[in-house]
């Protein structure tokens, strides 16, 4: 926790009664200025409340300020005509929140700038955090412009923020988010705000983008900072901003801005998971900062959303209810994605048009898949179109989230082929943050490494072994026309760890051996046929996934590529020994870039199921066989090895156990 005692904030502004209409088991609480009033109190800071109001909540106010450790309460400002009280139609802001002020309009403020005064007089705070509301703030500025302090003003909910310029204080801070009106009339830009009137008025501002992280620019040297959001299982995101901007102040005194930003994010969520205060102060006592600077979280800025177009999939048709469809649409645009409902956008097929309009519908929505980072699909019925779309996305590598909201979905293959289900709106949009943030622009900033991957037990004990190691990884898996590529890939997705699912690129080279009569490819019957090793031959198969795995890398800024061959006494091609292997590597080392690195090259079989033995990898779900596409045939040459590398291994533990 936090360890200077100098520091004292005092909050400005309104205090509401929230009520939030979409939860079963709301409570009643105060909200407004009262959520950064929680967070200081969770991590025990130096505050104070100044508190605007109608005259019905001066008890409750002076009540919870003490219980909530308030150093002074005071009430400055009075409300009459209105009760400020918030209804709230989306407590997780999966979409607009649909917030209600009942009777704004009707509202008449008196504000006693005397009391704000003697507050501030008596308290002598060293930051004030001020939330602008229906109050004439000029009425407030007027009287802060007296005194020697730190001025953060939160603009979130501020419609006429420019009349602040009025005043003639320098802002230390200005805080909103992409929902502000200040970033909608700057036509939602970090580049317009720059040149803000309001922004060169203040040291620096604070960014907050909702599930997508922060950002935090000081204009003064013109540096920026930024930092994830974490994700929870939201409950609500009333006061969130305003629990983070109590947090990210008070932290940024004594830590790096980039550490009081993530610390920040952090306490946020824990706020977001829980309406009772003495839970969320529990959740804050146990934390180690240390540790919360280590967290990776989702980030993904308001600009880099506009880069993926995410494909709704679904029975999107007139005599459909088609509500969560469009909610989902609805959340999706609010984030700043650009989602696609394929029915509305290319129009409804009948079957009874020509086969000319049909073929281009069809290409429409082929080329709308193609231009998806994802999909969502909304099962609302038995929609065959809707199937063949997520099959579709799979078969590409791109992430499939299934959104089942009346909770059908059982068929086996299709919750193995989707990266996600869930029946939660919630929680498709955080994973639509989750997934999308791990892209960057270019490659080579997101990843280091490439790996071949194939469901394999060699490759899958690599892939955890180089996460361990902090690789940014991109998993390449080749469709080469095998006949056993289906049950490779679902294994695949299956075993592969899961924060590198969203990231496997399918590479089809099914042409190049199309014609070849290797048990590879055309598969045998092994109650009739006699399959030798010779029979599974492929022509220069690895030297082909090297020099195309190499190609991508290079072109992607990507210098390692890792594949997880072993030296196998079983193996016939003539590019799959140790001593080809050696000549290949020190040849690209001298031609290009790339440098080729296979860390098993010297183990067994045995010793690549040992390490994963040890890193908990999901081994015995890997799928090795080359000669039975649905069940391990135990005697072509991967599956002998495979065999006896357990048995190695077996032996081993035993002995180790003995």
């Amino acid at each position: 926790m936090l360890n200077n005692k100098e520091n004292r904030f005092l909050i400005v502004g309104e205090v509401f009664t929230d009520v939030h209409l979409d939860l079963k088991d709301s409570v009643l609480r105060l909200g407004g200025i009262f959520h950064s009033a929680r967070a200081f109190a969770s991590m025990n800071i130096n505050y104070a409340i100044a508190a605007i109001a109608p005259k019905y909540l001066y008890e409750s106010i002076r009540a919870w300020g003490l219980k909530l450790d308030s150093q002074m309460t005071n009430i400055i400002g009075e409300i009459e005509g209105s009760p400020n009280l918030i209804t709230i139609q989306d407590s997780a802001e999966n979409g607009d929140q649909g917030y209600n002020d009942i009777l704004r309009e009707q509202s008449k403020i008196t504000i006693n700038c005397l009391e704000l005064k003697k507050l501030i007089e008596e308290y002598n705070p060293t930051d004030i955090i001020l939330y602008p509301g229906k109050y004439i703030v000029e009425d407030i500025l007027t009287v802060l412009e007296k005194f020697k302090v730190k001025l953060h003003i939160d603009v979130q909910y501020e419609a006429n923020y420019m009349k602040i310029l009025n005043g003639k204080m320098d802002l230390e801070t200005i805080i909103f988010s992409t929902s502000a009106n200040l970033f909608k009339d700057n036509n939602s830009s970090v580049i317009n705000l720059l040149n803000s009137p309001l922004i060169n008025r203040s040291n620096a501002f604070l960014l907050k983008e909702n599930r997508g992280g922060s950002r935090y620019y000081n204009t003064n040297n013109e540096t920026w900072y930024k930092a994830p959001a974490f994700k929870t299982d939201t409950i609500h995101s009333v006061g969130v901003g305003d629990c983070f901007n109590a947090i990210f102040l008070s932290v940024k005194k004594e830590r790096s801005i980039e550490s009081a930003l993530k610390i920040a994010s952090y306490v946020a969520m824990l706020y977001a998971s829980t309406m009772d205060f003495e839970e969320f102060k529990e959740l804050v006592s146990v934390l180690n900062f240390d540790e919360v600077d280590k967290f990776q979280g989702n980030q993904l800025s308001w600009e880099q959303r506009q880069k993926h177009h995410i494909y709704i999939a679904g029975p999107d048709f007139p005599d459909v209810d088609t509500r969560f469809i469009e909610e989902i649409y609805n959340s999706l645009k609010y984030h700043n994605f650009i989602p696609h409902r394929p029915v509305i956008e290319n129009g409804i097929i009948t079957g009874n048009e020509s086969e000319d309009i049909q073929i281009k519908a069809y290409q429409k929505d082929i080329d709308l898949l193609n231009q998806s980072s994802l999909l969502v699909a909304v099962i609302l019925n038995d929609d065959p179109g809707t199937y063949v779309e997520i099959g579709w996305m799979a078969k590409s590598g791109k992430p499939v989230i299934i959104f089942d909201p009346y909770k059908n979905v059982r068929n086996l293959f299709l919750k193995k082929t989707a990266t996600f289900v869930t029946s939660s709106i919630n929680e498709v949009i955080d994973l639509v943050f989750e997934i999308l943030g791990k892209e960057n622009a270019s490659p080579a900033r997101q990843y280091d490494s490439l790996l071949l991957t194939s469901g394999g037990l060699d490759s899958t004990v690599l892939a955890y072994k180089l996460l361990s190691e902090g690789k940014k990884v991109l998993p390449v898996f080749f469709n080469y026309g095998q006949h056993f590529s289906d049950t490779e890939y679902v294994t695949l997705l299956e075993v592969l760890p899961r924060q590198l699912l969203s990231h496997v690129k399918v590479v089809n080279i099914i042409d190049i051996f199309k014609d070849s009569n290797s048990r590879m490819i055309k598969e045998p019957n092994l109650w009739i046929d006699d399959v030798t090793a010779n029979d599974l031959y492929l022509p220069y198969r690895n030297l082909l996934f090297l020099s195309i795995a190499s190609s991508i890398a290079q072109t992607s800024g990507i210098k390692d590529v890792y594949s997880a061959f072993i030296n196998s006494n079983h193996a016939k091609e003539i590019d799959c020994s140790k001593e080809f292997f050696d000549q290949l590597s020190e040849m690209l080392v001298e031609y290009g870039s790339v440098q080729i690195n296979m860390p098993f090259r010297e183990l067994t079989k045995a010793d690549v199921i040992e390490l994963g033995v040890k890193m908990n990898v999901p081994i015995a779900k890997t799928y090795s066989c080359q000669a039975n596409s649905i069940t391990p045939c135990g005697v072509c040459p991967n599956c002998v090895d495979r065999i006896k590398g357990f048995q190695v291994a077996s032996s081993s533990f035993n002995n180790k156990v003995e």
